[in-house]
């Protein structure tokens, strides 16, 4: 700071120094011709005084505002980025030299920063894109370019994020990416565009941006992102209103336990969502209340009670008693009665429940 402040001083001075000879110049002027313009006298009988033509030579210097830099201590505060973008429109200003440029970096490190500097060969520290070079080695991004990119292509609309927010977090990551690239990226504006498209949150706008991109190829993260953030401002195209958050899509059927389907009970239309959640909760509780009740009948219920059978068992295969068809190694018999107890077979088993 003392340095910038002698330099200035040194700048008042010269420009004293020039007005002192300008002032003088003037003044020598008219009097070298004064033999001249002596023999012939002025207008009002005597000469020009000598202050008039030194007051038309004066000029007005004006001394630009410096620019303020931030220092760098490499560790918290500005980025190297941001500060080496600081540092050289500040150099611009001031219009230095090479060796001035290299001194005003060096003063406006501090920490660390400042200490990795002054232990550098003399070469590199009096040459201000070495300087520059050095710091962004050791400052830079320290991410690889590989997981630079799958960050990137891996960002998504967060939930509750504005369009705004996200796709400036979109330009971080590709500003990071570019830097990071060996040979640059060619496509880099059809990459940001895209990747906002493709992971906008809402579904129906996300449709909407993709037909744009279709009809307008050459359309920049701009301008979509304008047409996203109006879309949101004025609705959608064909004044769809949108569902409530609340309930689903559509109701559809629903099925009782027995198997009989109805569908769902018409319901006069609620005043605001806090309704349509009540009527859509008392339904649940209906179904749930059918539910408890099905399933408590069929607990207490036994099983069907199965018809015993009396008397012997007959083949079906040669009508004798004692075996079933499967086991039936005789003759298969012809259509007829079948043999057995003629009590068995003639009474019904009805009779026989009553005789009981």
């Amino acid at each position: 700071m003392e340095e910038e402040m002698q330099d200035l001083r040194e700048l008042v001075l010269q420009l004293r120094a020039d007005n002192e000879r300008l002032r003088h110049g003037g003044a020598a002027s008219p009097g070298g011709s004064g033999g001249a313009s002596s023999a012939s006298p002025g207008p009002a009988g005597h000469a020009a005084p000598a202050g008039a033509t030194a007051a038309v030579t004066e000029r007005l210097v004006v001394i630009p505002r410096d620019r303020r830099c931030p220092l760098f201590n490499g560790k918290i505060g500005i980025s190297i980025t941001e500060w080496v973008e600081e540092i050289q429109a500040c150099i611009r200003v001031r219009h230095l030299s090479t060796v001035d440029q290299a001194f005003f970096i060096f003063d406006h490190l501090e920490g660390e920063a400042k200490e990795e500097i002054k232990y550098r060969t003399s070469a590199e520290r009096s040459d201000p894109a070495k300087l520059l070079a050095i710091l962004k080695e050791l400052y830079g991004c320290a991410k690889s370019y590989v997981t630079l990119q799958q960050a990137f292509f891996s960002r998504k609309q967060q939930e509750g994020e504005t369009l705004l927010e996200f796709s400036l977090a979109l330009m971080a990551l590709m500003e990071q990416v570019k830097q990071c690239a060996p040979d640059g990226l060619l496509n880099s504006e059809v990459l940001l565009r895209d990747q906002f498209v493709e992971h906008v949150l809402d579904s129906a706008l996300r449709r909407e941006l993709k037909q744009l991109v279709r009809r307008q190829p050459t359309a920049t993260l701009l301008e979509v992102r304008g047409e996203g953030m109006r879309w949101e401002r004025e609705g959608f195209p064909g004044g769809a209103r949108e569902r409530s958050h609340s309930l689903p899509s559509m109701y559809g059927l629903q099925y009782g336990v027995q198997g009989s389907s109805r569908p769902a009970l018409p319901a006069s239309p609620p005043s605001s969502e806090l309704g349509e959640l009540k009527e859509l909760l008392r339904r649940q509780q209906e179904q749930l209340n059918q539910l408890t009740h099905t399933v408590a009948s069929m607990q207490t219920s036994g099983p069907p009670t199965r018809l015993r059978r009396h008397g012997p068992v007959i083949c079906l295969r040669c009508r004798q008693p004692g075996h079933f068809a499967r086991d039936c190694e005789g003759e298969r018999a012809r259509a007829g009665p079948v043999a057995g107890p003629p009590s068995t077979v003639a009474r019904p088993a009805s009779s026989r429940y009553s005789e009981n």
